[in-house]
This record gives structure tokens, C-alpha cells and sequence, in this order.
């Protein structure tokens, strides 16, 4: 059985690892399919993408497309500007649309012109490439300038925050010791922040119980610091828009949402770790029941991986990534792990069905269908352990085959333990007499009830039978433990105070008359 089982774990894993690899080699051809036709590489690195002229005058910005298709075709390709301000003058070279062929190299030319009669303004152009090939898109990709002029006048540059001016001296006595003092006013503010969310707190759950407050303190603390801290870093970039390439501040930018997620999300892991499971577990030591003690670890781990899931696709979301063929591949996987896991989640669910419907508990006596007794020593999810008497050994069985069969539970700590006997005497007895040795005999142990009404022994002169007369005795047992013991004082008792009493415990006979002729 072991060794079938991880034949069939080790086949579920070779078949999710060849699904991920077409995934992968889909994924490389459609990149290869976007990309590696025509590149637009971009030829003004060092010069940026990102300047500042005088009015009047002009400036150029260069792309190089290089046709590598290995299949030597011919594309078209489509240019759209797209200029913010229609005071500035935007021109390409060559002219859109037009053609590249196998293996050959052109230069795109963008010339931005500043507008003669004004003080300040900036603009943004961005180009729009289109590559097409028989009048059928290959792919589009976008590139972005930004020109200002010069002499723009900007304020809030020259200001700390907006409010005061910069008043240190130099070399720190521009913009770079602006953003200087504007971030630190920002690490001031969350201090400041932190520090007085904890009394404000207290101060409206002074008169709570619980531990939750803080608990959530105690969680949102360092995490609350550190994304206030970095939204002012992050925010206050634009001050330096004119020394920092665009290209910089977007990329921190991207980062700093990227690092807001996964710390958003990782206190919500703690929040649900701290707290939800924290609380679930006292409140599971609290019972007399299993099965929250089981069920609690698994919540626990499901909770991590939902949260983990729903952190990796805002994620991929948040970074324009498409989810389809992950979520189409994620529905394939789940599919070949089910099919063949189904043993597995069969026993799981029956695990769940046992430990909520309770045919038995841990320290249970039961009797199988084989006819062996048992103890049930531990019900897990996936089998439950068992005590046999017969040779002393421990067995695991699957709880699919223990949910199945009928099962005799001897243990049943609802019901009293009930002891019925059958009493016969010789014919000629006085009734009144057994009677009366009967009830002493129960009057004596202290194991079997007498007090209720409903549950006190029972004599009944039953039948008159061939060989005896026949007493239906019933007597009720405090506690299952006791009910071996307390047979073997009714035997011992009854057998010892008939004999004293002289009563006939009869054995059965015949009478035969011999007819003589």
C-alpha cells in the first residue's frame, strides 16, 4: 500500500512539472513572438530621455529599430505622436508609416521644438510603435520623452513642504537640500505618528478585557512606520525631477507599491496568524471536543496560502502582468492533483465526518466487522489509529474504510451499562425468599444504582421453565469500567447465599419411566 502511494505521489509530481514546462515554453514563445522581431532599442541612454532647452530652440531624441526575424520578412511600421502641449512642435523622421527589411537597421528621429514667446511650460510626447506584417499587428510598444524649459519657475521647489524656505547654506542651499529637509520632516511625522497611536489607542479600549488592541498595535506598529516613511521619500522625488531621470523616479515609484503590498499583506498574515488562529486555539483547549484541535492547524495553513495567492496576484496585477494563462494553468494543476489525490481527499473528508458526527472517540472500545476489539488510540485526518487486543499491535486504517463500515461501539460514555442475568431454582422454592437474598445481594455493591427510580434493579419472576424456575434480574452499572467486576460479584454472591440458604440451583434433567411387561 505504502509503495503504491508514492508511485502515485511521485507520478502527480512528474505530471505538474510537465505542465509547468509547456507553461514556460509557451511563455518563451509568445516573448519570443513580441520581442525578438523587430527591436526598438532606445539610443539616447546616456543623454536621457529627459531635458531641458531655452525657448526657441530644440532638441532630438533617437530609437534604433533592427529587423531580426530568422525568417527574413519585411515589416511595416506605424508611428502616432502623441504631444501633451500643443504650444510645443513634435516632428519624426522618416515619416510613418514605413517599411524595414530583413536584417536592416533604422534610426527614428524625434525633434522637439520650444515655443519662442514663452516663459515656462514642458511637454510630453510619446510615441506609439505599431509593427504590423501583412496588415496583421505583431506587436506595439510605447516610448516616452519629457522637455521643459529652462527658466521654468517652480515654487514649491524652493520651498520646504511648501511652507518655508530652504535655510541651509551651502552646497545644501537648492533642491537637493530641500528633499534633504523634506524627508526628514516625513520620518518626524511617522514617528510622531507611531508614537501617539499607541496612547490614543489604549485610551478607547481602556476599559476592554481582551488582549486584541495589543495585539494589533504590536503588528501595525513597524509596518505603519515604514510605508508613512517611504510614501513622504517616494512623494517628495518630484523636487528633484530636474537632476533625477523620469526613469529613476518611476521605477522607485514602482517599487515602493510593490514593497506597500507585500507589507499590507504581510500584516494581514499577522493579524490572522496573532489573532483569529491565536484565539481559535484557546478557545479549542476550552472544549472537550477534537475536532477544533484538528481543524484549527488546517485553517491555519489554507488562511497562509489564500493570503499568499491573493498577495502574488495583486502583485502580478499591480505590475500589469496578465493572470489568464496562470489562472488557466492553476485550474489544469488543481484538476491532475485532485484525480490523483482522490484517495487522499477521501480520506480527509471521512477524517472531517468522524471527528463531527463522533461514532467514536479516542479511548473508545469498538468491534470491527472482522470481530476484533479495538481501542481508538488517535483519529487523524487521513486514518485513525487503533489497539488490538488480540495480539497487542497498533494498526492505522484509512478513515474512508472506518467511515463505510458498521462499527459496534462498546464504549458509549452516554448510555449506563446495563447487566442482565437469568436466575433458575428448583421447583419448590419460595419466591419471596430469592427475592429477598436477590436485593440484599444488589443492596450491597456500590457500583450498581439504587437511588433512581428509573435506573434501580429489576427482579422478575419470569418462566417456569423445564428443569427451574426462572428470575429476569437487571441491574444498572454507575460506570463501564465496572461492569466486568460487577458480574463476577453477582455470580460469586448469588451462587454463595442460595447454597446457604439451601435453594437449588438446578441443573437440567429428565424423568424417564421404565414400562415393564
Amino acid at each position: 500500500m505504502q509503495i503504491r502511494k508514492k508511485q502515485l505521489i511521485k507520478r502527480t509530481l512528474l505530471i505538474t512539472l510537465i505542465i509547468m514546462l509547456l507553461q514556460l515554453t509557451f511563455f518563451a514563445f509568445c516573448a519570443t513572438a513580441d520581442n525578438e522581431v523587430v527591436t526598438i532599442e532606445d539610443s539616447d541612454r546616456i543623454k536621457g530621455y529627459s531635458r531641458e532647452i531655452s525657448s526657441g530652440e530644440a532638441t532630438t531624441y533617437n530609437w534604433t529599430l533592427h529587423n531580426i526575424d530568422p525568417d527574413d520578412l519585411t515589416y511595416d511600421v506605424a508611428i502616432i505622436i502623441d504631444n501633451s502641449n500643443s504650444d510645443w512642435e513634435a516632428t519624426i523622421e522618416p515619416q510613418s508609416p514605413f517599411t524595414i527589411g530583413s536584417t536592416e537597421w533604422k534610426m527614428v528621429t524625434l525633434t522637439v521644438t520650444a515655443p519662442s514667446n514663452k516663459d515656462e511650460g514642458k511637454t510630453n510626447v510619446t510615441l506609439t510603435f505599431t509593427i504590423t506584417h501583412n496588415a496583421s499587428k505583431v506587436f506595439e510598444d510605447e516610448k516616452y520623452t519629457l522637455t521643459s524649459l529652462e527658466d521654468i519657475i517652480k515654487p514649491e521647489e524652493e520651498k520646504v513642504l511648501g511652507w518655508f524656505e530652504n535655510p541651509l547654506p551651502s552646497p545644501l542651499d537648492n533642491e537637493w537640500g530641500i528633499f534633504l529637509l523634506t524627508v526628514i520632516f516625513w520620518l518626524i511625522g511617522s514617528l510622531i505618528l507611531v508614537f501617539l497611536l499607541d496612547p490614543c489607542v489604549k485610551a478607547f479600549t481602556l476599559k476592554t478585557k481582551t488582549e486584541i488592541d495589543d495585539i494589533v498595535l504590536r503588528i501595525i506598529r513597524t509596518p505603519l512606520l515604514i510605508l508613512v516613511f517611504f510614501y513622504g521619500f517616494v512623494s517628495s522625488l518630484v523636487i528633484l525631477e530636474d537632476i533625477i531621470p523620469s526613469v529613476v523616479i518611476d521605477i522607485l515609484n514602482a517599487l515602493y507599491g510593490i514593497a506597500a503590498v507585500l507589507i499590507l499583506f504581510y500584516v494581514a498574515y499577522k493579524l490572522f496568524k496573532d489573532i483569529l488562529v491565536y484565539y481559535g486555539q484557546v478557545i479549542a483547549e476550552k472544549t472537550a471536543s477534537n475536532i477544533d484541535n484538528v481543524i484549527i492547524p488546517i485553517v491555519e495553513k489554507i488562511g497562509v496560502v489564500i493570503i499568499g495567492l491573493l498577495a502574488l496576484g495583486y502583485l502580478l496585477g499591480y505590475m500589469n502582468i496578465d493572470l489568464t494563462m496562470f489562472v488557466a494553468g492553476g485550474v489544469v494543476i488543481s484538476m491532475v492533483i485532485a484525480f490523483a489525490a482522490q484517495e487522499t481527499l477521501s480520506n480527509f473528508f471521512s477524517g472531517i465526518f468522524i471527528l463531527t458526527d463522533r461514532p467514536f472517540v479516542e479511548g473508545d472500545t469498538i468491534i470491527l466487522p472482522d470481530g476484533d476489539w479495538y481501542e481508538v488510540r488517535d483519529i487523524g485526518l487521513r486514518s485513525t489509529r487503533l489497539f488490538r487486543y488480540k495480539d497487542a499491535s497498533l494498526i492505522s486504517i484509512p478513515n474512508n474504510k472506518l467511515a463505510g463500515d458498521k462499527i459496534i461501539n462498546y464504549s458509549n460514555p452516554y448510555d449506563k451499562v446495563r447487566i442482565r442475568m437469568t436466575i433458575g431454582v428448583a421447583y419448590g422454592t419460595d419466591s419471596a425468599k430469592v427475592r429477598k437474598i436477590l436485593d440484599k445481594v444488589f443492596a450491597e455493591n456500590e457500583h450498581i444504582i439504587k437511588d433512581d427510580e428509573a435506573l434501580k434493579p429489576i427482579i422478575r419472576f419470569d418462566e417456569l421453565g423445564e428443569s427451574s424456575i426462572n428470575f429476569f434480574i437487571q441491574v444498572i452499572v454507575d460506570d463501564r469500567d465496572n461492569k466486568l467486576g460487577v458480574i463476577d460479584y453477582l455470580n460469586t454472591e448469588i451462587y454463595k447465599r442460595f447454597e446457604k440458604a439451601g435453594i437449588e440451583i438446578p441443573f437440567p434433567q429428565r424423568v424417564v419411566h421404565v414400562k415393564k411387561e
